[in-house]
């Protein structure tokens, strides 16, 4: 039997012998192979760890910025993210750079630099709820390709944007990416599913695909290429052996587990020679070796396997009290399964109702949850929120959700909470849950009676703080005993809270003294001494000693905007229960509007002195300033009319004399009506005059007066209307009139050569029945003024320096008359100007509407005829669009000269051709002319083309006749305005020459007394009565007229004019006696006053002496032929 044994025993050692033999033969043959398999291997197992790696390196990356978010969202407390938090972030996390994306897609940085990334997919699936990793090629803010980690931020459950942590790819993953076998460093790659590499273990930067790189370099053959490939095409995993002749022995592509990346590794050449040598010399030993360990490898696992099995029992036993220590705190288990929508009760637990299974489907569980609770508002809520679609949703996304809910059970009402955890997910989506419930109703009580109790105790704090608090501008609390302040001393500055500490450069605690002592470097000199006796330590411990729990004082001082105010501070002291220290509150308010009444009412003498002395001062240099400019015109009047008389032959430079002698003669006049106007408005005997007015002819009006000005100083004017529908109103013109000249004629004075001055009218919205409300816009670019000045722009006397300096003549007082002329037609006025830009004046006036709306109808003629309007300004388009399709037009605009042409023939070609063309003059592109020119020779001879424009036509109406211009158009532009344009430039209306009244007159046959006592005057009128037919009979003073009239036969006069000052007999007494005598013509018999008395009540007086009607002088010619032709007939 041994015999046999020992047989056996040698049959198999020699039969190992063999087998020793062969697989060393074997190995020797086959090593090559076996080498390169096991280096494959080795690769894919290398490769597959620096995946698992990376992979858990980006989830770790992706779970601290998801966790950032959720801390974030938990933190806002309005829904915005500043640099502030993103610098914080950026400071505490590794990552290289935090940004946020708000929901308008816009990127912020912690440094203030913004970015849109509304086209970017991870602002898009942030925007979405979901989180994850992005690769940036292209970064707005780093010149290398980023890898970016993204998770939405929430507030109050609402997603407002999304947190991106941001590493430089490069950096970040070349680390990990650094392999090496055996002391050579092998080539690796992390690229996206398109082959582009993002990172490599070489630092190198790949822009093409990795793959066709290799390739190309003659790394790895095209076989190995095209598997590869399929591993970017189709995820997963793959080592391949590259084919003879190529620089590495195998490649390695692994997808990354996470996320859409791959992983390419290639393993260096002449480590595999290498170890086919290696091999060659040891591999019996290796063999030996390896079967040495793996003897000592089982053994191992024996006795490993032992000690597992124990520790495994230990294990159980430990689970089994956890879990039956869970099953006392919480009383009921369920497991739900999301993907089939059951449920089943662990743990020997079930629901209270014993009609509910133990296993079933979800949704009997989750009505039986809901029935139980109390509110039937949030049943409803709660069965959204436990909702299969939704919890899985939830939990997709957070690992748990958790409630706290009142419920009725067995007839009482209970708390419970209830706890939702996530236990598995399959790719990324939550399928298991366990719901847990527990019952807190005992401790839910406690806490709502604490919370109570807190609350009342809260609510008497408040009370008490704001009792002693209440308008106080700081309050603090500090040791007296200890002379220590622990606590910052904050103020409250229009809502945001100041460290005073933080000024002063004092950190707490500090002593108290060192405190009030900074404070008394601000206390007024006049204060010093009550602030000291009081703010003292000593001091306030003797009052407390004393009984005196509460003490005040007050003091003038700086506050810290360097502002001079008066505080009332309160020290109210209480003693620790504790420590014994002495505890003081200190208050302080301000009282400086109670200070300051009373030293108002103490001034109030000393302030009507200096407003006396102001008064007088003003009034002494209105005459000053009077002196100096009324005798500016004077001496131009008097100079030039010698010049004239010494030169009585010269015809030309007699004319130019006069006409110089008439401009200084109308700006004395100006000047003296500005002081008349004053002088009425400020006694109060100024009235508003209404009658029905237009608001186009108002402004013709005006644009015709101020234009001459305007050409002469070689400025622009622009003038347009917006939206005006009701131009005929109810207002005093005269006044309107005088308001916007005196705003044009001082924007025309100060507005330097080459300037521009722009009047805008328009019409707002209004809900009063019967009224419009317009306002009125003149701007300048001016000389300006400065703030100071406007100011006082408005006030009498008012001039600024600037303007006295340069010798622009002036009383001012324009600006003071325009403003009460605008606050008594129940307007206002405002101003705003800046010093070398020029100034803008606005006017905003309700006027009273006419009942009838003349400019409303439509012309039938034109009605549903195209209209082509072509304006550089938008708003003049649009304006003029607006009222031709009130008249009944197809209305349609361009700001450009060549579209127009161009839409003109294509009207034209179409076959619905544009029936009228109104066109700008001067526009910058194409001028109106040159557009006209273009419209005409597509348009035809009979289209009407109107030119639109703020300018004298006169110059250029000849050239633009030429080239096809039908008729022209003023602005500003109203609707009678083009109405009137439209039908004249189709010939609907036939138009007549106007010719001033005046010239018309015809009083031929009538006889004329003139009263006048200055026989300039006299001659003046004597000319102008004489070319209007009159027979003129003139008398020096009031006594002679009396005496004329006298002497002459009934109804001898056919009117008399009368003068007022006169020496002897003034016109007011000549005209009652006039009236008293004992004839029948001299109580029908028209007498005039014609004085320079211009006044309202120099209106008034001739009335109520006699006379018929009052003309002041300068005499208005067609004011002068109306009042005549009114009683002479």
């Amino acid at each position: 039997m041994k015999r046999k044994k020992s047989f056996q025993d040698i049959v198999i050692v020699i039969f190992l012998l063999i087998a020793v033999v062969i697989l060393f033969c074997w190995y020797t043959n086959q090593n090559s192979i076996h080498v390169e398999e096991r280096n494959k291997s080795y690769a894919s197992d290398s490769a597959r760890q620096t995946m698992i790696r990376i992979n858990e390196k980006m989830n770790n990356a992706l779970a601290l910025i998801t966790t950032y978010a959720h801390f974030v969202s938990e933190r806002l407390n309005e829904p915005v993210i500043d640099e502030r938090l993103l610098k914080e972030i950026e400071h505490n996390a590794l990552f290289d750079a935090v940004l946020f994306t708000d929901p308008a897609g816009i990127n912020h940085t912690s440094d203030g630099r913004t970015s849109d990334a509304s086209d970017r997919d991870f602002y898009q699936k942030g925007m979405r709820g979901e989180s994850g990793i992005a690769v940036i090629l292209d970064s707005y803010f780093f010149n290398e390709t980023m890898i970016s980690f993204y998770a939405p931020v929430r507030y109050q459950g609402e997603i407002i944007g999304v947190l991106r942590g941001s590493y430089l790819a490069e950096e970040y993953i070349k680390d990990m990416l650094t392999t090496s076998y055996f002391g050579e460093a092998a080539d690796v790659y992390l690229c996206m599913s398109n082959g582009r590499a993002i990172a490599s273990s070489d630092g190198d930067i790949y822009e093409e695909d990795l793959i066709d790189t290799l390739v190309k370099n003659n790394v790895i053959d095209s076989q190995v290429a095209k598997e590869a490939k399929g591993i970017f095409a189709h995820g997963g995993e793959g080592s391949f052996i590259c084919a003879q002749g190529y620089k590495t022995d195998n490649l390695c592509a692994t997808h990354l587990k996470d996320y859409d990346f791959v992983l390419v590794q290639t393993f260096p050449k002449s480590v595999t020679q290498r170890m086919i040598r290696d091999e060659n010399i040891v591999g019996i030993q290796l063999e030996i070796m390896l079967i040495m360990l793996f003897v000592i490898y089982i053994i191992t696992l024996i006795i490993r396997a032992g000690r597992e099995k124990k520790l495994l029992q230990n294990e159980n036993r430990e689970m089994g009290y956890i879990i039956k220590g869970i099953t006392t705190l919480f009383s009921r288990f369920a497991l739900v399964d999301l993907e089939t929508g059951t449920y089943q009760y662990l743990a020997g637990t079930r629901a209270e109702d014993d009609t509910l299974n133990i296993f079933g489907q979800y949704e009997n569980l989750t009505a039986h949850l809901c029935s139980i609770m109390i509110d039937k508002d949030e049943q409803t809520e709660f069965a959204k929120m436990i909702d299969r679609e939704t919890l899985v949703q939830v939990l997709t996304e957070q690992s748990d959700m958790r409630f706290e809910r009142q419920v009725l059970r067995k007839g009482q009402p209970e708390w419970e909470h209830m706890n939702i955890i996530c236990l598995e997910k399959k790719d990324g989506t939550a399928t298991k849950a366990l719901i847990i419930r527990q019952n807190i109703t005992e401790v839910k009580e406690k806490e709502l009676e604490i919370q109570e109790q807190m609350f009342l105790a809260n609510r008497k704090e408040r009370q008490y703080q704001l009792a002693i608090m209440s308008n106080s501008i700081y309050t603090f609390e500090f040791n007296l005993t200890k002379d220590l302040i622990e606590q910052d001393i904050l103020r409250t500055v229009d809502g945001q809270q100041i460290s005073l500490f933080g000024i002063t450069g004092l950190k707490p605690p500090c002593r108290a003294s060192e405190w009030f002592e900074w404070r008394r470097k601000y206390v007024s000199q006049e204060s010093i001494e009550d602030y000291d006796a009081v703010v003292n330590l000593a001091y306030l411990k003797d009052c407390y000693a004393a009984g005196e729990a509460e003490v005040s004082v007050e003091y003038w001082g700086k506050d810290i905007d360097e502002q001079e105010i008066c505080v009332r501070q309160s020290f109210l002291m209480t003693q620790d229960d504790r420590t014994g220290d002495i505890m003081v509150m200190v208050i302080k308010k301000e009282i400086t509007e109670n200070v300051k009444k009373q030293r108002e009412q103490t001034q109030v003498l000393q302030d009507a002195l200096m407003q006396a002395q102001h008064a007088n001062k003003a009034k002494t240099t209105f005459l000053s300033n009077m002196s100096h400019d009324i005798r500016t015109p004077m001496n131009a009047i008097i100079g030039f009319t010698t010049i004239a008389v010494s030169h009585i032959d010269n015809r030309e430079q007699v004319r130019d004399c006069l006409q110089k002698v008439l401009s200084s003669s109308n700006h004395l006049l100006s000047l003296i009506n500005d002081i008349l106007d004053m002088s009425r408005i400020e006694s109060g005997k100024v009235q508003i005059k209404e009658q029905d007015c237009n608001i186009s002819e108002l402004m013709h009006n005006l644009v015709n007066i101020i234009q001459p000005q305007v050409k002469a100083k070689q400025l622009e004017l622009f003038i347009d209307t917006f939206e005006i529908v009701n131009e005929d109103v109810i207002a005093d013109a005269l006044k309107l009139n005088q308001v916007f000249i005196n705003l044009l004629s001082n924007a025309v004075k100060y507005t330097p050569a080459g300037g521009s001055i722009a009047f805008r009218i328009m019409q707002k919205t209004t809900f009063r029945h019967g009224y419009g409300d317009y306002v009125f816009i003149i701007k300048d670019n001016g000389i300006g003024m400065s703030p100071e000045f406007v100011e006082h722009i408005f006030e009498p006397f008012e001039r600024e320096s600037t303007v006295t300096q340069s010798g622009i003549q002036g009383t001012g007082l324009g600006m003071a008359i325009t403003r009460n002329i605008v606050e008594m037609m129940g307007g206002e006025i405002q101003v705003e100007s800046e010093i070398g830009k020029g100034s803008t004046f606005t006017v905003e006036i309700s006027l009273k509407l006419q009942d009838i709306e003349k400019n409303a109808a439509q012309i039938k003629e034109l009605d549903g005829l195209r209209a082509l309007v072509v304006d550089d300004d938008f708003h003049v388009c649009d304006s003029v669009s607006k009222m031709l399709k009130q008249i009944g037009m197809r209305a349609e605009w361009t700001t450009s000269g060549r579209e127009a042409a161009y839409r003109a023939q294509m009207a034209y070609e179409e076959g619905d051709a544009f029936h009228t063309y109104i066109i700008d003059w001067q526009m910058p592109e194409t001028s109106g002319v040159e557009t006209a020119r273009r419209i005409r020779s597509v348009a035809g001879v009979d289209v009407p083309i109107i030119i639109l424009t703020a300018y004298d036509w006169s110059d250029i109406e000849e050239e633009a006749k030429a080239a096809g211009v039908t008729a022209f158009c003023a602005k500003p532009l109203f609707m009678s305005d083009l109405k009137a344009a439209l039908l004249a430039a189709n010939n609907l209306i036939e138009t007549e020459n106007e010719i001033a009244a005046w010239t018309l007159a015809d009083f031929s046959g009538k006889r004329v007394l003139l009263v006048e006592d200055i026989e300039l005057n006299r001659e003046i009128a004597e000319v102008i009565l004489e070319e209007a037919g009159f027979v003129v009979e003139s008398a020096p003073d009031g006594t002679d007229a009396v005496s004329m009239v006298e002497k002459s036969e009934e109804y001898y006069y056919d009117v008399v004019l009368m003068d007022v000052q006169m020496p002897i007999m003034n016109g007011y007494e000549a005209t009652r006696a006039i009236r008293n005598m004992p004839r029948k013509d001299v109580k029908s018999l028209p007498i005039i006053a014609m004085t320079a008395n211009a006044l309202e009540e120099d209106k008034e007086a001739a009335l109520k002496n006699g006379m018929n009607a009052h003309i002041s002088k300068p005499l208005n010619m067609d004011i002068f032929i109306s009042v005549l032709k009114q009683f002479v007939r």
